[in-house]
């Protein structure tokens, strides 16, 4: 099978290595669908350290091609959403369903023909939903972990800095649990216009429009209920600390780089009650992300697709903010 081994900086190899064969309780997935997603970007960045060389791409869909012992042979040909690391099953993180988080956590990466999975990891699609359109599991399971952490307050006014994948993820989920008032911030027309489509009532360009004010207009100078920042950037989670209203709550998204500090006032913080939390990883989320999928109208979020074959070329497109959600297609879906 071919994989796509990066190599440091960016730098990729499109290597042969031997079909896997699945043992107990193990199955082999056909990759259909596998995204790029921003922290790939800044892995191969440098922004997040990890060593070369690596097999990324951490949100695939595929279809499954054989079954090991123990697993039922009913699924071989079923199309399917893939969780893509495990943990050892026995320590804390493990325990409450925080994988990611697992010392041992084996992540077993996308950007390749195939992949060697447990089959606990793979999780048939729901009626109506494509692969390509699947490979989103993971990111809104992210996004829906993280708005699971907290009540969404009743008839709450949503914020959500930054239109990237997870942004209009958050946006399409947040509405789902309830916000009644949905504002995207975004300097990207396309990423404005997608937002109106996932049912923002108000967007914002931050470029030519001072956000606060046009915030505080809409909210009648309270702010907002919750802030989602969806960049990975401290400046902009200190900004969503001064937009969020009295006892409300930021939530945090996007991944800053490793080392990033935060920029703000502490008792501002404090004085306020302001909540400042996040969620690294799916947590238990990914089953009931994969069910929302159909009914949240993104299948339009994915604005190119790639063959393995080009995938320096798909990470070049991808880190210069072109379109939405890029794709690698090892199977030509």
């Amino acid at each position: 099978m071919k994989v796509a081994t990066w190599r440091g900086g960016d730098r990729f190899t499109i290597d042969e290595l031997p079909d896997p064969a699945p043992g107990a309780g193990q199955v082999v997935v056909d990759v259909l669908a596998a995204g790029i997603c921003g922290t790939d970007v800044h892995t191969v960045q440098g922004l997040f350290p990890r060593p070369a060389p690596f097999v990324l791409g951490h949100e695939y869909s595929g279809v499954v091609r054989e079954t090991g012992r123990g697993v039922n042979p009913r699924l071989v040909g079923r199309r399917v959403a893939c969780e893509p690391s495990y943990g050892c099953g026995r320590c804390d993180p493990c325990r409450l369903g925080r994988v990611s988080q697992c010392a041992s956590c084996v992540r077993v990466g996308g950007f390749a023909e195939r992949a060697l999975l447990p089959a606990d990891c793979v999780h048939p699609l729901p009626r109506g939903l494509d692969p390509v359109t699947a490979a989103l599991a993971e990111p809104a399971a992210c996004c829906l972990a993280g708005l699971e952490a907290f009540r969404m307050p009743p008839e709450a006014t949503v914020l959500v800095i930054g239109g990237g994948l997870m942004g209009l993820l958050t946006l399409a989920l947040a509405r789902r649990r309830g916000a009644r008032r949905l504002v995207l911030s975004d300097p990207v027309e396309e990423r404005r216009r997608a937002a109106r489509r996932l049912g923002a009532h108000a967007v914002v360009d931050p470029a030519r429009e001072d956000l606060r004010d046009r915030l505080m207009a809409l909210t009648r100078g309270r702010g907002a209920d919750v802030v989602c920042e969806a960049v990975g950037r401290p400046d902009l989670v200190a900004q969503s600390v001064a937009l969020t209203r009295f006892a409300g709550i930021v939530n945090l998204v996007g991944v800053s780089p490793q080392g990033s500090r935060l920029p703000l006032d502490l008792l501002d913080v404090q004085y306020r009650e302001i909540r400042i939390g996040g969620v690294f990883g799916r947590g238990t989320a990914f089953r009931r992300a994969l069910a929302l999928l159909p009914s949240l109208g993104v299948e339009r979020l994915v604005t190119a697709r790639f063959p393995l074959d080009r995938i320096a070329e798909a990470f070049a497109h991808a880190a210069a903010g072109k379109g939405t959600k890029t794709v690698i297609t090892p199977a030509g879906a």
